[in-house]
């Protein structure tokens, strides 16, 4: 009988804390600067959940090389043909960048991981 009682306050305390111990996803990922510059055929697009996709134009280079308007690219390296061109992010975050993506004198920096689904995802804003 004690074991059966260690054995439920065991499961009992479990059931309490595995909601803790759950991982989001979008954090667990590794994130990498993506810088861009606004204006030019930059085009953000409501994705009609809550988020904005924002489609660009890959750099011809690293950021440091320099970005025309409506480009986005690495900061160490160029895009591969591989890579998403679109960043994806939630409404309620894009709000705070994205009056600077339609001026072709501004520049913004993400945080942001390939999903896999098309899109490069973006955990923070800035450098």
């Amino acid at each position: 009988m004690r074991v059966y009682s260690n054995f439920a306050r065991l499961v009992a305390v479990f059931a309490v804390l595995s909601p803790l111990l759950t991982i989001n996803t979008a954090n667990a990922q590794t994130s990498y600067p993506m810088t861009c510059r606004g204006g030019g055929t930059l085009s953000i697009q409501n994705d009609g959940s809550n988020g904005v996709r924002i489609n660009f134009q890959a750099g011809r280079g690293s950021a440091p090389q320099g970005l025309s308007p409506g480009q986005c690219t690495w900061s160490d390296r160029a895009l591969s043909s591989q890579e998403p061109k679109s960043i994806c992010d939630s409404a309620a975050s894009a709000a705070q960048y994205v009056s600077r993506l339609v001026q072709s004198n501004e520049y913004s920096i993400f945080q942001v991981y390939n999903n896999g689904r098309g899109c490069m995802q973006v955990t923070r804003v800035g450098p």
